[in-house]
């Protein structure tokens, strides 16, 4: 028996449960340190870091690095993977970034863009990446398991910041790019059109960086 792959397989196997749980105390102590505005900033950073040190510390460097390479061949039912790739983008143009580009303005597109990216690469190096490279080609360890835990992290920061459209569009989003998005990993063994997709999704929240993120705007 392996012990480093024993280690990996319990950790893989506890994360979806664990990080939404950690992350409940976390979100209340920055509140309560830095207030809400401020909090719920230093909450995010907490996570996304948390992303990036479970992920190496689970999969390693070199596998995640392998992980957003380009498959090697074409996975079965590409009309399927991408109709399920671009369903929550296109969401999220339609509700967010159109309604709210021009209001919000072009310092709030460009901060919501670099929030987008970084949230959406920790996002998939842990919840996709961690599932792919230690369960790969499991239906309920390498996918569902993992896309119920990143539904109910979302919780977390709703708890602090609620979101202008309801918790429920939300969490909707969430459940399309946790199963989607993981299923497709799985499919193509890869993390690269998934980490598009979702950067893309969440670079539209142009109303959020605005409201959460300039200086400018007091929360």
């Amino acid at each position: 028996m392996n012990p480093a792959g024993t280690w990996r397989r319990a950790a893989a196997a506890v994360m979806p449960a664990a990080v939404p749980v950690l992350m409940v105390p976390v979100f209340r102590y920055t509140v309560r340190r830095f207030g809400k505005r401020r909090g719920y900033q230093a909450g995010l950073g907490a996570y996304w870091a948390l992303c990036w040190s479970a992920a190496l510390a689970v999969a390693g460097r070199r596998r995640l690095v392998d992980l957003w390479q380009a498959p090697g061949t074409a996975p079965q039912g590409r009309v399927l993977l991408w109709s399920v790739l671009l369903v929550p983008p296109a969401g999220a143009i339609a509700t967010e970034l159109v309604p709210n580009a021009k209001k919000a303005g072009p310092t709030a597109v460009l901060a919501a863009v670099g929030i987008g990216v970084t949230n959406a690469l920790a996002e998939e190096a842990l919840w996709r990446g961690v599932p792919l490279a230690v369960f790969p080609g499991r239906t309920v360890l390498g996918w569902l398991w993992p896309s119920l835990g990143f539904t109910a992290w979302h919780l977390v920061p709703l708890s602090v910041r609620p979101h202008p459209r309801g918790r429920w569009p939300v969490l909707l989003g969430a459940v399309l790019i946790g199963s989607g998005y993981g299923w497709v990993a799985q499919r193509s063994g890869s993390l690269l059109a998934v980490s598009i997709a979702h950067a893309a999704t969440d670079s539209c929240g142009v109303r959020a960086a605005r409201s959460a993120w300039l200086p400018q705007a007091a929360g």
